[in-house]
């Protein structure tokens, strides 16, 4: 591998959402990591966001909803690009439905990025009030994947 092949397959991945990062071609092998806290990678970030929707429902956030606040309802974004799934294989049960009760460290989704599966759980315990992806859609950082509320 060329030296500017290697400095931009490091620019890359330093602007990619992956901790980890290792790459093969032809013999030669480069590993690279970022040092990130386990916050950054292990779950998502929640912010307070807006509005209710209708149960069970799964409708993607609008700029209505950004600008009325609804008491106690946060929003839990995507904390990397990637392809969102609500179950871990297309037969399987979802991990989360509206309405559900979720204890801290229960799965809520996967994020798939570059062929890495990335669970995604519960950093507190919450009810599911809204799913505002589309299971197998693409999803860009901090992207608005549930809206919650802290049990």
């Amino acid at each position: 591998m060329e030296l500017n092949e290697l400095y931009a397959l490091m620019e890359k991945f330093e602007k990619s959402g992956l901790s980890e990062l290792v790459f093969k071609r032809a013999g030669d092998e480069i590993c690279l990591k970022k040092v990130v806290t386990p916050a950054a990678v292990t779950s998502p970030a929640v912010v307070h966001v807006p509005a209710a929707h209708a149960p069970h429902e799964v409708r993607p956030p609008s700029a209505e909803s950004t600008a009325l606040r609804t008491p106690g309802v946060e929003v839990i974004t995507a904390p990397l690009v990637g392809t969102f799934y609500r179950a871990a294989a297309p037969d399987a049960p979802p991990f989360v439905d509206v309405g559900d009760k979720v204890k801290k460290g229960k799965t809520l989704c996967i994020l798939e990025a570059m062929k890495l599966m990335n669970e995604f759980q519960a950093e507190f315990d919450l009810e599911i009030v809204n799913i505002l992806v589309e299971n197998g859609r693409m999803v860009e950082y901090g992207a608005p994947l549930f809206e919650v509320r802290r049990a």
